[in-house]
């Protein structure tokens, strides 16, 4: 049985909690910081999208972890969702490769700034 390479984009969210050391406090902390997703592309061989799909979860759940940050505060990274899941072509890795696309659809007439400003905020 032949297996396929997939680019898998995971979701993850990083949860703060207990109090900080005060002693460790500085000017870049942040008392009421946003919540923090992180977004993972993985490669994955596998012999379907469903199989891809199955272990992107698998190894998502693994890398879960928990650790102190530099305030002394602990973090959580919990794995939340399967985003989507991208079947590679078989040809070899080299430069210029696509390992993941996906089609934005918005309306006729949105320009370009307006859909960076929409997906991508952190680019502003």
């Amino acid at each position: 049985m032949q297996h396929n390479m997939y680019a898998v984009k995971l979701l993850f969210e990083s949860v703060h909690s207990g109090e900080p050391d005060p002693t460790k406090i500085d000017e870049h902390y942040e008392e009421n910081h946003d919540t923090l997703f992180e977004e993972s592309i993985i490669l994955v061989k596998a012999n379907s999208i469903e199989e891809a799909h199955k272990l992107g979860e698998k190894i998502a759940t693994q890398s879960e972890d928990t650790y102190n940050n530099m305030y002394d505060e602990q973090v959580t990274s919990t794995f939340q969702k399967v985003l989507h899941v991208f079947e590679l072509d078989n040809t070899p890795f080299e430069t210029g490769k696509e390992l993941y696309a996906r089609f934005l659809h918005v309306k006729k007439n949105e320009k370009v700034d307006t859909v960076v400003k929409a997906y991508y905020p952190e680019y502003e």
